[in-house]
């Protein structure tokens, strides 16, 4: 499956993040806060961004788009034939037959079965944000909340995703804006790797007749959590520019960071804009720069901002019941050996490590996972790789139909294992351009892609009966990371740039279909988005009146 920039038809103007855990009765509250949130923004211009509101009567297809996806789906299923396209006023518009050439998807295992025709669409999403130079921007999901489009539809796959300058329409260097990561709902983690993907090398894609699943009546707003860091006119440290692009992307601590920030919490999200001084009491959270913005002329003056949009594609179906539903089990590691208090049972923790001081509620929420942790410097020359891993137990059976790894730079190498087989094992590839005016999607010292999971036999079949990856309830599922922490780092360059690095991640995210006839697995809902042992918070937020707790 594949889809170009001519190819576009539909624009949604949103932001997003996946809540598995919130409960659907605080829509309104958040709502409220939203408004809230966007007062505060205008009257503090350094701290403005903006969400582009739904222009999602969907700017969609003249008529009808339908979409092949062919039968072998490990291609990337290009497409010679053109679209007749127009603009529907009201939504899709489903009944224009007049196309005389189109495309059509081929449903060999959704929930109805045959070989039906179904009707796709690419949709882009925006997101609008301002920074100011050397800016540390963590949305909170909460705040960040935005009504999502009326109707059902199923997420058939992800392309591509873009940052770009809003004046001048270019790819942003990661030198420039850090994406640290972005989720929305129902998607997962999107980190500075996926900028490389296209419709020839897609982010996600799953086999024929397989989606995310997104119901409006339990998913009305969608949210955000953009952590994005400016790293534009950086000041050196040390002398080395290198060394202060990696303080600044990898949460070290330094004064204007917020208060919240200090030496004890260097490389936790405090020192990269997640924490009450910044997002709260908006304190101007900042790496040092070399501009007008530097922490020491701040103040309380008004400074000047650069405009930014992230875009991200998506085909999507409102045949939403063509479609089998997958959801999203993700691997964070390593554990936290806690209890349900948040108290530490088998190590204590340090300060740094995203185990220290959680609450039960924090803990249940990434199912015992972390996170990010710490590599720290591998003085052994012979031996500078760090090893990470976390194992989870299947609470029931099911199957693969996708998987793909996130790491941050630093990273060698991510592996998924089935009771101790490999399914897939993807290698990090890193930039080589130093020219930050042009080195978008090849900047040096940065992991700009991951290798996908799509050889794999996930993708060799095309039977809807044994496509994928069946695995067996009580199956253990491992993931293994591989971080290079040796300061003869040949793939970095300049003073500091290699050895140490911190708020590292260590993930694999998996489409799964779940077996079972529990009322959580067969029930209508959206796909939900869930962590290592989820199985404590399965249907959380479907229940009222609960709290973690109990």
């Amino acid at each position: 499956m594949k889809t170009t920039q001519d190819e576009k038809t539909g624009l949604v103007s949103v932001g997003l993040e996946d809540d598995d855990n919130d409960n659907e009765n605080e829509n309104k509250e958040k709502h409220q806060h939203q408004h809230q949130h966007r007062h505060r923004h205008r009257q503090q211009l350094t701290r403005w961004k903006t969400i582009s509101y739904i222009s999602m009567l969907l700017l969609v297809v003249l008529g009808t788009i339908m979409i092949s996806m062919y039968k072998n789906n490990s291609s990337s299923g290009n497409h010679d034939k053109s679209y007749k396209i127009k603009i529907a006023s009201g939504g899709f518009d489903n009944t224009d037959s007049s196309s005389s050439s189109s495309n059509m998807h081929t449903n060999d295992g959704g929930n109805d079965g045959g070989n039906d025709d179904v009707i796709v669409t690419p949709m882009t999403i925006t997101y609008d944000y301002e920074l100011y130079d050397g800016q540390l921007l963590f949305t909170s999901k909460k705040l960040e909340i935005i009504p999502n489009v009326d109707f059902d539809y199923s997420i058939l796959g992800m392309s591509s995703v873009r940052n770009i300058n809003v004046e001048t329409n270019e790819p942003v260097s990661l030198d420039e804006v850090y994406v640290h990561h972005f989720t929305f709902s129902p998607m997962g983690m999107l980190g500075a790797e996926v900028l490389t993907r296209n419709g020839s090398s897609p982010y996600m894609k799953f086999p024929n007749g397989y989606g995310l699943h997104v119901i409006y009546d339990d998913t009305p707003y969608i949210k955000i959590n953009a952590h994005l860091l400016s790293s534009k006119d950086l000041e050196p440290i040390d002398g080395s520019i290198s060394l202060a692009h990696k303080h600044c992307n990898e949460c070290y601590y330094a004064p204007g960071k917020g208060s919240d920030c200090t030496p004890d919490s260097s490389g936790t999200f405090k020192c990269c804009g997640d924490s009450t001084s910044c997002i709260v009491d908006r304190e101007q959270c900042a790496c040092a720069t070399t501009t007008t913005n530097n922490i020491n002329d701040r103040s309380d003056k008004v400074m000047a901002t650069t405009k930014y949009q992230v875009q991200i594609d998506l085909l999507i179906s409102r045949d939403i019941h063509k479609f089998k539903r997958v959801d999203q089990w993700n691997f964070a590691a390593p554990a936290c050996s806690v209890n349900l208090h948040g108290d530490s049972v088998f190590h204590k923790y340090s300060t740094d490590s995203f185990c220290f001081n959680r609450t039960s509620s924090m803990i249940l929420g990434i199912g015992g996972g972390s996170l990010f942790h710490q590599i720290e410097l591998q003085e052994d020359v012979d031996h500078p790789y760090v090893e990470t891993k976390i194992s989870s137990i299947a609470p029931a059976s099911g199957k693969i139909v996708w998987a793909q790894s996130h790491l941050h730079t630093g990273g060698v190498n991510a592996t998924l294992r089935l009771n101790g087989e490999i399914v897939c094992s993807a290698g990090a590839v890193y930039g080589t351009d130093t020219d930050v005016k042009k080195n978008a999607r090849n900047e040096q010292n940065h992991l700009i892609h991951i290798e996908s999971c799509y050889d794999t036999q996930i993708y060799q079949n095309d039977n809807s009966s044994t496509v994928g990856i069946n695995f067996n309830e009580g199956d253990v599922l491992t993931t293994e990371t591989i971080y290079h922490g040796g300061i003869d780092d040949d793939r970095f360059v300049g003073y500091g740039s290699s050895g140490e690095h911190k708020n590292v991640m260590s993930m694999f995210f998996l489409g799964v279909v779940f077996e079972g006839d529990a009322e959580y697995l067969t029930k209508k809902r959206t796909s939900f988005n869930l962590w290592n042992d989820f199985v404590r918070i399965a249907g959380y937020n479907n229940t009222s009146n609960q709290t973690l707790s109990n």
